[in-house]
């Protein structure tokens, strides 16, 4: 069988990348120390593109969450101790990404999809927060928490009282 000029160009592209990348690792040693984490790009990479461009919604899922992991792990590679003090949050927000990225691509029908996406994601911030200050982000959390909670009860006595007036109109 004879190729087409695409298959021949994809070889070529391919071929070229394959070269590129056994220059790298011969000729640059400390990129060999951290290579292992293009285990986890590749994969997800490869799994966003079958996602949107495959139109396979259900690998958009697997894909987010893989790209979230490769990007905390490249950012503990690059800035030593990130995970520890407090990069390990993102991990809590890479099952939100995959889920958020299927509820977009599904045209926004299943709004089921947002609740989980937002309670991770809001403790994704939560531990964030609280990870990469101090006290201060405890205690600045605590008072919005306070702030959210007296704001709720305030509303609910108002809307009874104007419930209550109108009952009695």
């Amino acid at each position: 069988m004879a190729e087409t000029s695409k298959e021949l160009f994809g070889r070529v592209v391919l071929g070229l990348i394959l070269v590129a990348l056994g220059l790298v690792l011969i000729f640059v040693g400390p990129v060999m120390d951290n290579f292992w984490v293009m285990f986890i790009w590749v994969p997800g990479l490869l799994m966003e593109f079958g996602g949107f461009k495959k139109k396979q919604e259900g690998l958009l899922v697997p894909g987010g969450i893989l790209l979230m992991v490769a990007l905390t792990l490249t950012l503990d590679v690059l800035y030593k101790g990130f995970i520890n003090s407090g990069g390990w949050a993102l991990f809590v927000l890479a099952p939100a990404v995959g889920l958020f990225q299927l509820y977009l691509f599904t045209g926004r029908k299943n709004t089921g999809l947002l609740v989980p996406v937002s309670i991770l994601t809001a403790v994704a911030v939560v531990f964030s927060i609280t990870s990469f200050t101090d006290l201060g982000g405890t205690f600045l959390i605590g008072l919005v928490l306070i702030i959210a909670g007296a704001a709720m009860m305030i509303s609910q006595v108002i809307r009874r009282g104007k419930k209550k007036e109108r009952e009695d109109l």
